[in-house]
């Protein structure tokens, strides 16, 4: 048995003999590389391999060889026996900056795919340049290094700075932590004019010279301000002429963007276009006029502008009141056309003072104003520069200074002899009145006094009266005027218990005031409305209760009947409620008493009696103490006790308009 198996191998070896005799069956192929040619596997002529591109892989792969009429099988084994190989690169960036191992080479080549990493460990924090190992290996383990080189510079690439930006030192140029020195000197010139500047920054620490950019940006639009222009017709003026400013930091250039017309006689809206060196622009607004009259001032004055104003006396300028300094656009008439006249009223002229017409009175304070008259057309503010002795009535000097509105200042002195008052003032209003327990008393409600001297000069009083307690009291005014002169004058006041407070006269005197006066009305309308509601709304009995007006105001609207007194005493809280100035009366001697009232609306004194009767008939609206004679001693009255009555009847219709107008005090 032994010997037929070595017989069969003997066969077998014989057959392989004959078979693979001129071939390889066995052929090595390096990975990438693809299958190898036919002569790899026989040395015939007219051989070829079939095969595919899977054949090329790695691994063990059986390919047919055809040489004649021979086909034989052969063993291809793929193999990746090359390391990786790849250029190195000498890598620059700014310190701090963490490279990858692929920035130091470059064109790499190997069949597979390759790792590559650091051979070491390496700082890249430090300027100037090292060597970088760098490792490359495949997947079948084949590995190389390339040696590369790591510059690592102090300075950033580029720095961008604004156009107009001071001159920059070193540092924005180095990395941190790095000290060095500019080599590129950088100049005013480079600031204003944008573009890129190469420059050179030196490191002190290993000598070596980094470069970097400085780039000048112009990203902000100029700005300007435009003005006013007056030309002469036909003359020209060049876009920069309209500006009175223009700012940029880079040169600028300009051009209209809205021109002016040179044939348009009237004041135009025109604008001008700055562009600076970055192409940055901006539209400033100006005017022009085309006038022969070119910029004039005038001194102002009272009274119209006239052509000889204007340096023209044949031009007829629009009427123009000259008092108030400004420049204003005046159209004139001229050479048979219409021009603007630009005009400038000026006051260089200082007020003119007058000692105004006494007489002034001792102890007074008296003002600048009080003293001294000051005309000018812009106005003057007075001040003392030596005051008066107001304490003197022996003849004197003062003086004043008066400055304008436009800084004018004139000085003047005046003589001055101060008169002495010795007149008292007068106390009107003070009659007998009523009041209320437990109520505040308005003293001052009708009671005034007036000096002929002062005006109107506060009263005091002098009173004994208890609120808590019924019955008559005494009450005495006094008035004292500046110079120290005193009047007095006494009344009864008599207090009684309230029957009626005082709200409910006024919810009374409002719901009647509701339903007869409106918010459009004026002063005298509102009266003649109080006046027909009353006349029309008491029904004259000849009775009423004089000891409490309050109740009888109350009571006469309500029941509609009453005498005078009822009347006086709806008048009054209607009155009251529209707080309108009055005044009470009652008639002087006579074997019965009458009750009205006098008001003022700004007109002056009137009197005022809704009353009729069946006989009294008159309709006393806003009459004057004339007017009332029409019917002898029913309106006679202690008039030292009051105020002038007004001697013009009253004109309803006018002093209505008067009102509508604004024109009453």
């Amino acid at each position: 048995m032994l010997l037929g198996l070595l017989g069969f191998l003997l066969a077998l070896g014989v057959l392989l003999l004959w078979v693979y005799h001129g071939f390889t069956p066995v052929v090595h192929g390096e990975y990438g590389q693809g299958v190898p040619p036919a002569s790899a596997f026989c040395k015939g002529e007219n051989a070829f391999v079939v095969a595919d591109e899977g054949d090329a892989a790695l691994g063990r792969h059986l390919v047919k060889v055809i040489a004649g009429y021979r086909v034989v099988p052969c063993l291809l084994i793929v193999a990746d026996t090359t390391a990786p190989a790849a250029d190195p690169v000498t890598a620059e960036f700014p310190s701090g900056h963490v490279p990858t191992p692929d920035e130091f080479i470059t064109n790499l080549r190997d069949a597979d795919r390759v790792g590559v990493s650091f051979a070491g460990e390496y700082d890249f924090s430090a300027a100037g340049e090292q060597p970088i190992v760098i490792r490359l290996e495949d997947p079948s383990g084949n590995q190389s290094e390339v040696t590369a080189a790591a510059r690592i510079r102090a300075t950033v690439d580029r720095v961008v700075l604004e156009a107009g930006s001071p001159i920059p030192d070193v540092q924005p140029f180095l990395t941190d932590g790095f000290h060095g020195e500019l080599l590129t000197t950088v100049t005013e010139e480079m600031m204003v004019v944008p573009g890129e500047y190469a420059l050179e920054v030196k490191c002190p620490d290993n000598g070596r010279v980094f470069p970097t950019i400085l780039e000048v940006r112009d990203t902000v639009a100029p700005t300007g301000e435009g003005q006013f222009l007056i030309l002469a017709p036909g003359e020209a003026a060049a876009p920069a002429a309209f500006l009175t400013a223009a700012d940029d930091e880079t040169t600028l250039s300009y051009d209209f963007a809205l021109a002016p017309d040179p044939d348009s006689r009237e004041i135009q809206d025109i604008s001008v276009r700055i562009t600076d060196a970055g192409g940055n622009s901006a539209d400033v607004a100006a005017q022009v006029l085309f006038s022969s009259f070119g910029e004039l001032t005038v001194e102002a004055k009272k009274g119209q502008l006239t052509g000889a104003d204007l340096g023209r006396p044949g031009a007829q300028p629009e009427p123009f009141t000259a008092n108030v300094p400004g420049t204003y656009p005046i159209r004139v008439q001229v050479d048979g056309g219409t021009e603007i006249a630009m005009v400038t009223l000026v006051d260089t002229t200082g007020p003119m003072l007058t000692l105004r017409e006494g007489p002034f009175y001792t102890r007074h304070d008296l003002t600048p104003e009080e003293l001294v008259a000051a005309e000018d057309v812009t106005g003057a503010t007075l001040s003392f520069v030596e005051a008066p002795d107001t304490d003197s009535d022996q003849a004197q000097t003062f003086s004043v200074r008066a400055v304008d509105g436009a800084g004018n200042e004139t000085v003047a002195a005046f003589p001055l002899t101060l008169a002495v008052d010795t007149t008292p003032p007068v106390l009107y209003g003070v009659v007998n009145v009523g009041g209320y327990v437990g109520e505040p008393i308005a003293y001052f409600n009708e009671a005034y006094a007036e000096d002929d001297v002062d005006g109107r000069v506060e009263m005091a009083v002098d009173s004994q009266v208890i609120l808590s307690q019924k019955g008559k009291y005494t009450v005495t005014y006094i008035a004292t005027d500046k110079s120290g002169n005193s009047a007095s004058k006494s009344c009864t006041y008599t207090l009684v218990e309230p029957a009626v407070t005082d709200e409910e006269v006024h919810t009374m005197a409002k719901a009647v005031l509701k339903d007869i006066i409106s918010d459009d009305m004026v002063n005298a309308e509102k009266l003649k409305a109080v006046f027909d509601y009353v006349r029309g709304r008491i029904h004259y009995t000849g009775a009423s209760n004089k000891t409490d007006w309050r109740r009888e105001a109350v009571r006469g609207n309500r029941e509609g009947r009453g005498d005078c007194f009822t009347v006086y005493c709806l008048t009054r809280a209607l009155l009251d409620e529209l707080k309108i100035p009055y005044m009470s009366l009652t008639r002087r001697g006579g074997s019965t008493r009458h009750y009205w009232l006098i008001v003022n609306i700004g007109t002056g004194w009137y009197h005022f009696d809704p009353l009729v009767t069946r006989v009294h008939k008159h309709r006393c609206f806003m009459w004057t103490t004339k007017q009332c004679l029409v019917k002898p001693y029913f309106w006679r009255f202690y008039e030292e006790n009051y105020p002038a009555i007004a001697t013009e009847p009253f004109d309803y219709d006018a002093v209505v308009q008067m009102e509508r107008d604004g024109l009453l005090p």
